[in-house]
């Protein structure tokens, strides 16, 4: 029996020593996840779409597109006459699709980047953190049923009558 204590007793010894070991490598890898000088190292152009796409959201959060919107429908200052007018006004009218054909396209290109940082952050947090698809996957579809039990709310005769 003394010999089976002394297993147990070393059992026990070596998989505290294996639990330590696992508990370093585990550190080790949270430190190399968060540390984002060592993220840029390893991916500088992915550090750099976060960064941009990061501007873009900021900018678009605090109001830049309303800026520019407002600006397209100034009127001109030079007072118009004649034939000379209805050209001035019919190229005022292309140039004002032109501006906004750009912004679309702008808007478009936006929202490309912020769906691919979006897309590559999900996968790097999914690789990165255990359970964080799952748990983002189960968040998205409560999103989505908590949307589609409001639409269905808000359509006219969808109201239920209590009895």
């Amino acid at each position: 029996m003394g010999e089976t204590t002394s297993q147990i007793a070393t059992d026990i010894d070596n998989a505290r020593e294996d639990l330590a070991s696992n508990l370093q490598e585990l550190e080790q890898k949270v430190k190399s996840v968060t540390d984002w000088r060592q993220q840029f190292r390893n991916n500088p152009m992915m550090m750099v779409g976060f960064a941009f796409g990061g501007g873009v959201f900021l900018a678009t959060m605090a109001g830049g597109r309303r800026n520019r919107l407002s600006g397209m429908s100034s009127p001109a200052t030079v007072p118009l006459t004649g034939e000379s007018s209805t050209r001035a006004i019919a190229s005022r009218g292309v140039i004002d699709r032109e501006k906004q054909q750009v912004l679309q396209t702008w808007d478009h290109i936006k929202g490309a980047l912020v769906g691919v940082a979006a897309a590559r952050l999900k996968r790097f947090l999914g690789e990165s953190i255990p359970g964080f698809e799952e748990q983002l996957r189960t968040t998205e579809g409560d999103t989505t049923r908590s949307f589609q039990n409001r639409a269905a709310s808000s359509v006219p005769g969808s109201a239920s009558f209590g009895m």
